[in-house]
């Protein structure tokens, strides 16, 4: 090494010396990391994807537990339809038979006749027979509580004869009269005028009763 030479004492030269290489080495790493972080910086970042949410086509309860499943769920149950037993219709159960009473319009002026029905349905899912005869069938016609019975399609019309019917599951079977709007009793003998008020009409079947039905006479 070249010994250091001036005027001054060589351990100034020397110390001199040592900063201008200590500062050479600082800057010379100054410079190292710098051009890192310029490559780190250059490096390409991953793209967004854009997310898309679709609705679920079945209940969450019903999705598969894992989507790398590849066996398919299996198939709902298929309910069959009940297969009637060989031989002729069984006798309708009162469960299986609906009666409904129906009026022609809500309100009827005092002096006119309001048009009564009486539907029968078969309810089941079976085939099922069942006597509707005129002899089984009634509508009443009672107060606007129900207490007290006014008019019976039994007390003045014939109710003699069996109809036996094969009733297949949703038929329907539908009879119809009038009403004079005036009381009666057992055997046709009195009779009076009903007055203005709100009335309650029920169809019965066989002893079975349906849901009355609110009518007015004004």
């Amino acid at each position: 090494m070249i010994e250091p030479t001036g005027p001054r004492p060589a351990t100034v030269y020397r110390r001199r010396r040592a900063i201008a290489l200590g500062a050479a080495l600082v800057a010379l790493l100054l410079t190292i990391w710098l051009v890192a972080s310029l490559v780190g910086r250059s490096d390409p970042q991953p793209e967004l994807q854009a997310v898309t949410s679709t609705p679920p086509s079945t209940p969450p309860s019903t999705a598969a537990s894992s989507s790398s499943s590849t066996t398919p769920p299996p198939p709902p149950p298929v309910v069959a339809s009940p297969t009637p037993p060989p031989g002729p219709p069984a006798p309708c159960d009162d469960a299986a038979i609906n009666v409904v009473a129906e009026v022609g319009k809500p309100s009827y002026e005092v002096g006119q006749q309001p048009e009564f029905k009486i539907q029968i349905v078969n309810v089941g899912q079976l085939p099922c027979t069942k006597d509707i005869g005129r002899s089984l069938r009634e509508l009443v016609v009672t107060s606007a509580d129900g207490s007290t019975q006014l008019w019976s399609s039994n007390h003045c019309f014939a109710t003699e004869g069996s109809e036996v019917r094969v009733m297949q599951p949703n038929e329907q079977f539908t009879y119809g009269l009038t009403w004079a709007g005036s009381t009666s009793d057992e055997g046709c003998r009195t009779h009076s005028r009903v007055g203005p008020g709100d009335y309650l009409l029920t169809a019965k079947v066989a002893g079975k009763a349906g849901n009355p039905v609110v009518f007015r006479l004004s």
